[in-house]
């Protein structure tokens, strides 16, 4: 995004919380941000075009926090999850997500409502990954629920802990909402109890293209194999450099090309693969693995 698209993006913002979506007119927007009509509709054909434009530009930030959490971290550890959850959280507070949105659906645009809750879903499937991420392989059919379990807990006892003006702050609640899905997660898997299939997850989910895939599953995989490659070479190890520049560089073709080079990234594979200390582990042979559906 260029940066005087960027400027009209924040301004509306500013505008949306302020007045409201449904009060702000593209009027006040020109005004507030400076620039004409004709600049306007060349960024934005609606306001609701607009609004999904600070929506996704909220949203890409917060991922980019998110997964910056991740590097050198293992993917099972709750309290990383937790921590991405408060920044969430946090950021949804800080840009006032929940007001933005009421304010989106009782405008009655059906685009911009389908747009919501397909974004509520985005959350969702997140949230699934990320429980693959921390919680044993037999307990992976009970996960979907249990992620919607957990996202329907979170905003509604924070919710309730304003309405009651208790004292409860916004880490005491996700840890308390991480354990109650921990036990209810043992409860239903010793009895079998399963209500969705994830394989059905990916239908609720918008079209998304080639990078929206990259920046989930293939992003957790790189940083996993990332950080085995830290482990076993020391920083100032010439290894440890080259290795880490061919991650770097499959990363980059995958990103920056919509048909990458497979003959180049076989042969970054290759140099990967003739280091027993990398090819030998679960993380090497999940990232190669994930990689070849790619290619």
């Amino acid at each position: 995004m260029n940066k005087r698209k960027e400027h009209v993006v924040h301004k509306a913002h500013e505008l949306f919380i302020e007045k409201g979506y449904h009060a702000t007119s593209i009027q006040d927007i020109l005004n507030h941000s400076g620039i004409s009509k004709g600049s306007f509709y060349n960024y934005f054909p609606s306001k609701g075009e607009l609004f999904k434009a600070i929506f996704t530009s909220i949203h890409s930030q917060v991922k980019e926090d998110r997964d910056a959490l991740l590097i050198g971290e293992d993917l099972d550890d709750i309290h990383i999850f937790t921590q991405q959850i408060y920044l969430t959280m946090e950021s949804n507070r800080k840009n006032k997500m929940l007001q933005l949105i009421e304010d989106a659906i009782v405008s009655n645009d059906p685009d911009l409502i389908l747009f919501i809750k397909q974004s509520r879903f985005l959350f969702l499937n997140w949230v699934h990954d990320r429980f693959i991420n921390i919680f044993p392989e037999d307990r992976k059919p009970y996960l979907l629920d249990c992620a919607i379990l957990f996202a329907a807990l979170l905003p509604n006892i924070h919710q309730t802990s304003h309405a009651m003006n208790e004292p409860i702050s916004l880490k005491q609640i996700i840890d308390y909402c991480m354990a109650c899905i921990t036990t209810i997660l043992e409860d239903v898997s010793a009895k079998g109890l399963q209500l969705f299939s994830p394989d059905k997850l990916h239908t609720l989910l918008p079209n998304s293209d080639y990078n929206d895939f990259f920046n989930n599953e293939f992003s957790y995989a790189t940083l996993s194999l990332k950080k085995v490659i830290e482990k076993v070479f020391t920083a100032n190890n010439l290894n440890q450099a080259s290795y880490l520049k061919l991650l770097l560089f499959i990363q980059e073709e995958i990103m920056n090309h919509k048909e990458p080079r497979v003959f180049l990234i076989e042969s970054a594979l290759l140099s990967l693969k003739t280091c027993p200390h990398i090819n030998e582990t679960k993380e090497f042979e999940h990232y190669q693995t994930i990689l070849c559906k790619m290619i």
